[in-house]
C-alpha cells in the first residue's frame, strides 16, 4: 500500500496516559542537587522539545521513566532539529535532542545553546534514497539530479560528506530543501530524483515505497546525536538538576528498549501510525546509545562544521568545541 505524506506528518508524539508497557528501572538517579547546592525540584517545570522521528516522550512512557517524576516535563514536538535549535536558543524549550548537524548551524550563527550530552547510533539509518525503479546506483551518478533534503538536518552532512566522497560538491547537484513530509511526498510523485533522510522516514520510504539507499551515513559521516539546551535553562540551578536528571532517565530508557525490543518496536508502530516493519528495522539500527563527549566526539563534529565551511554553506567557521559542556556527563553513562 503506497504511503501517503499526511501519514508521514502524521509521525506524532501521542501522549497516551493509558500506556502500560513494563516498570521504572533502577537505572535512573534523582539528581536533587548542583554544584552550588540543593534544589528544589518540586518547582520545576523542564520545557522538552522532541521531534516526531525521535519519540523521547514515547519511549519515556513506554519503559516506566516518567513515573514518580520530582518534577513536571512538558514536550513540545517538533518536525526536525534545526527549529529545535532555534528554540533552545531562544529560550522557548529548555532541552531538545538534535543530530550531528543542527548543532553546527547552532554554533555557526552564535546561538544560545550548549551541547550537554551526546549519543551514538549506526548511522545506517540515515541515508540516500532513489526510487524503486531509478537507474541511479551511486553517489557520483547524482550530478545534475534534484535531491530533496532537510536544510540543517544530519541528512544534508550525510549528502555534503558523501558528495565529496564521490568527488562531488553541493553545486553538483540541485539541492531541494524540504521537510521530511515534503520531501516524501517529491520523491515518491518523482518529483526529485533522490532524498537524503534518516530513520523512520528511511525505513518507511524502504518498506512501503521500495526505495532504495545508495549509500549511509556509517560509509561517510558519524552516528552522533546531541543534547543541547538552552543557555537560559543552564544558568538556573533548578532546571540543570532536573536535566541531569532527564538525561539519566532517558539512558535508563534505552537500555529498556534494547532488552525490550519487540514490545519497544509495536509500542512505536502503533503510536505514531507507521508499520510494524518499519518500526522494527529503525530500532534494530537506529537506537541511539548514550556516550562521553569526548575529544574524538567532538573532532568528529569539528570535521563535518569544517566540510560545511568549506562548501559556503555556513557563515564562517563554527567552533563546535565552544559550545560544548560537559557537566552533565554522569548523567548520560
Amino acid at each position: 500500500m503506497k504511503l501517503r505524506s499526511a501519514r508521514i506528518a502524521g509521525i506524532a508524539l501521542a501522549a497516551v496516559a493509558t500506556l502500560l508497557l513494563g516498570g521504572c528501572t533502577d537505572d535512573s538517579t534523582d539528581a536533587d542537587t548542583t554544584p552550588s547546592g540543593p534544589v528544589d525540584l518540586s518547582s520545576v517545570t523542564l520545557e522538552v522539545g522532541d521531534q516526531k522521528a525521535i519519540s523521547i516522550e514515547v519511549l519515556l512512557k513506554a519503559s516506566g521513566q516518567l513515573d514518580n517524576l520530582p518534577y513536571k516535563v512538558e514536550f513540545s514536538t517538533f518536525t526536525a532539529g534545526p527549529p529545535l535549535v532555534e528554540a533552545a536558543s531562544a529560550a522557548g524549550i529548555d532541552l531538545a535532542q538534535v543530530g550531528n548537524t543542527p548543532v553546527i548551524f547552532g554554533a555557526a550563527a552564535k546561538a544560545n545553546i550548549k551541547i550537554v550530552g551526546a549519543l551514538e547510533a549506526t548511522g545506517k539509518g540515515d541515508a540516500l534514497l532513489v526510487g524503486k525503479d531509478s537507474t541511479i546506483s551511486t553517489v557520483a551518478d547524482l550530478k545534475g539530479k534534484r535531491v530533496a533534503v532537510t536544510k540543517g538536518s544530519s541528512a544534508n552532512a550525510n549528502l555534503l560528506l558523501q558528495l565529496k566522497k564521490a568527488g562531488l560538491a553541493l553545486s553538483d547537484i540541485e539541492p531541494i530543501y524540504l521537510a521530511p513530509a515534503d520531501g516524501y511526498t517529491s520523491f515518491t510523485k518523482g518529483d526529485v530524483d533522490a532524498w537524503a533522510v534518516w530513520d523512520p522516514y528511511t525505513a518507511i520510504a524502504e518498506q512501503e515505497a521500495g526505495a532504495k539507499s545508495i549509500a549511509s551515513a556509517d560509509t561517510a559521516a558519524n552516528g552522533y546525536n546531541f543534547w543541547t539546551a538552552s543557555d537560559k535553562a543552564l544558568g538556573d540551578a533548578s532546571k540543570s538538576a532536573a536535566i541531569k536528571d532527564f538525561l539519566a532517565r532517558y539512558s535508563a530508557a534505552t537500555k529498556w528498549s534494547e532488552q525490550n525490543l519487540d514490545t519497544w518496536s509495536t509500542t512505536y508502530a502503533e503510536l505514531t501510525s507507521i508499520t510494524l516493519d518499519a518500526s522494527k528495522v529503525t530500532w534494530t539500527r537506529s537506537i541511539k546509545q548514550p556516550i562521553a563527549l569526548s575529544d574524538t566526539v567532538v573532532a568528529s563534529e569539528q570535521e563535518i562544521a569544517d566540510a560545511f565551511t568549506e562548501a559556503n554553506a555556513i557563515p564562517g567557521k563554527a567552533d563546535f568545541a565552544a559550545f560544548v559542556d560537559t557537566r552533565f556527563e554522569g548523567g548520560t553513562n
